[in-house]
């Protein structure tokens, strides 16, 4: 009988923790969700897309609602459509010199970010036409890294 006292208040102390802990979950929940900043767009007087979180007060902006990561290391530089087009555009002189030089700095640019992700990441998920999702294979992530760094070479000059 002595020990009924000392079950009850182990139980209530068991009651206790475990409220605690989910008082200290909630909070990180909700403090978690109300750090996360606000991904804001802007265009300048130069017409130039701009995304940030503090946008210059002397334009308006707009709110952007952002789902996944911005790159997709697995999908074709704009100036090429399939990998059957390559030999192709390989057999014409040098593509870099008839190239817009916009157009350079955009294949440039996106070769670089292709290339910062395939450095930083160990798997890399593409996004199928039909909505599903893949991880690429280490064969692909290779040829991408070697066509990424090949543009670089000839669009970053």
């Amino acid at each position: 009988m002595t020990d009924l006292p000392f079950a009850r208040k182990l139980l209530e102390m068991k009651i206790k923790v475990t409220n605690m802990r989910r008082l200290v979950f909630l909070v990180a929940l909700v403090s978690s969700s109300l750090y996360a900043g606000e991904i804001r767009k802007w265009i300048d007087e130069d017409g130039n897309v701009h995304y940030g979180d503090a946008p210059p007060s002397s334009v308006s902006s707009q709110s952007v609602r952002v789902i996944g990561a911005p790159s997709n290391p697995g999908k074709p530089l704009p100036r090429l459509s399939t990998s059957e087009s390559a030999p192709e555009t390989a057999s014409n002189d040098s593509s870099s010199s008839k190239v817009p030089e916009d157009q350079a700095k955009l294949a440039c640019d996106q070769a670089r970010g292709d290339l910062q992700v395939i450095n930083t990441s160990s798997r890399i998920r593409l996004k199928n036409a039909d909505g599903t999702s893949r991880y690429m294979t280490t064969e692909e992530i290779e040829s991408r890294r070697e066509s990424s760094e090949k543009d670089i070479a000839e669009f970053c000059s």
